[in-house]
């Protein structure tokens, strides 16, 4: 367990670096669209509807800087969002932050279903960058086999 001195301190640096500049950089519905690989990624997954954009919203202290919505597989591409730009015009951001398209049950054809499995599991597999995945349960049905 941390000392509650060294929590506070972790807890005031996450404070400063999310109220600072979080912009949305692209959403990419391939890997040719991926933005160049500059700066460590932090991507969410989980099935379609577990709060991944709310999260990424709740983070970064934003209303609606990634879409959120009520319709299973409403985000069917991978969408980057800069975090902490230095004050230089042009500098890169510190990092960035993924959020992903879900998987399960999602209100879209089963072809775009497909095309954006694939891409998430190819993003996953080769990006460079690539620093942590999280992969968010929901804990109303708890870990199902496709969360393993």
């Amino acid at each position: 367990m941390d000392d509650p001195e060294l929590q506070a301190l972790r807890e005031e640096a996450a404070s400063r670096l999310f109220s600072g500049p979080v912009d949305f950089l692209r959403s990419a519905p391939q890997l040719q669209f991926l933005p160049d690989p500059e700066v460590p990624e932090i991507a969410f997954c989980g099935r379609s509807n577990v709060g991944k954009s709310s999260l990424l919203n709740a983070l970064t202290g934003r209303k609606a800087i990634a879409r959120a919505s009520v319709t299973p597989g409403r985000t069917q591409e991978l969408n980057f969002f800069d975090v902490g730009r230095p004050e230089d015009e042009g500098a890169l951001p510190l990092f960035r932050l993924v959020d992903m398209p879900g998987y399960g049950f999602a209100k879209a054809p089963k072809g775009a279903v497909k095309d954006w499995t694939r891409l998430v599991f190819d993003y996953l597999r080769g990006r460079v960058t690539l620093r942590r995945v999280y992969v968010l349960i929901d804990a109303r049905h708890g870990l199902k086999k496709n969360d393993e």
